[in-house]
């Protein structure tokens, strides 16, 4: 894949750039987990694992799960995406975007495949007039749902993390020839210490959203039968997936 050259999105510089269409979002293939926002969690967790990417803290990462090695991104079909959500991140493809002074300025990939200098009416960014197309509206709304989400992730994980609601997540894949991958770098909740909260606590939780993006966290982890479903279509496809969280 082509190293991305993000450049600033400019009225004249890209009045003739147009954007193709790619419903299996093929640039996400070699994913197997995606950064994603607080408003995430409720249309994703009922398609896809939310998980914490244990980095050092604070640098935890709000994520989902697409894939497992061996696998790709096991969501990318060869014409379509096989599930009925799709991130913000991979949507957003081939843009980017930067904060300047909490004002959002949207960068471009020039360098990427589904970039043309050579627009037609339907893939255009930009209107005869400068003003931006429907197509570009709906990206700046996918960026600016984007910015807004992963600056509620950071909060989200905060209040979780100091609540101690964080566990260590262990997965092992079986493979149809028996082998076994095993994966220790994720972090969901701890359903004990979440039964143990004060009750004023639990009721703050509740109001302020964070509650139900808990329990939803806690059922997408079901979705990892998901993973295993869609590994069908591969070779050496999985034959179950287990689960184990750390215990005290």
């Amino acid at each position: 894949m082509t190293r991305p050259s993000y450049v600033t999105l400019d009225t004249q510089q890209h009045k003739d750039t147009g954007i193709t269409q790619d419903p299996g979002f093929s640039h996400a293939r070699a994913f197997n987990l995606v950064t994603i926002g607080f408003n995430e969690i409720a249309s994703l967790s009922g398609c896809m694992p939310i998980v914490i990417v244990n980095h050092t803290k604070p640098e935890y990462t709000l994520a989902a799960v697409v894939g497992m090695a061996p696998f790709d991104n096991l969501f990318c079909g060869k014409a379509q995406w096989l599930g009925h959500a799709i991130p913000l991140s991979i949507q957003s493809h081939p843009f980017n975007y930067a904060l300047d002074n909490q004002s959002l300025r949207v960068l471009i990939n020039d360098a990427d495949e589904r970039v043309s200098q050579q627009a037609t009416p339907s893939t255009r960014l930009f209107s005869s007039d400068g003003q931006p197309t429907s197509l570009l509206k709906h990206y700046q709304s996918i960026l600016s749902n984007l910015v807004s989400g992963q600056q509620q992730a950071k909060a989200f994980i905060e209040i979780i993390a100091n609540l101690n609601l964080l566990t260590p997540l262990s997965t092992t894949l079986t493979l149809q020839d028996g082998q076994e991958v095993v994966s220790n770098d994720l972090l969901t909740i701890d359903e004990t210490r979440l039964a143990e909260l004060e009750k004023d606590t639990v009721v703050e939780l509740h109001e302020q959203g964070v509650l139900i993006a808990i329990h939803a966290m806690m059922l997408s982890l079901r979705q990892y039968n998901r993973l295993v479903q869609l590994s069908q279509h591969h070779e050496n496809s999985a034959v179950k997936v287990s689960l184990k969280l750390a215990k005290d």
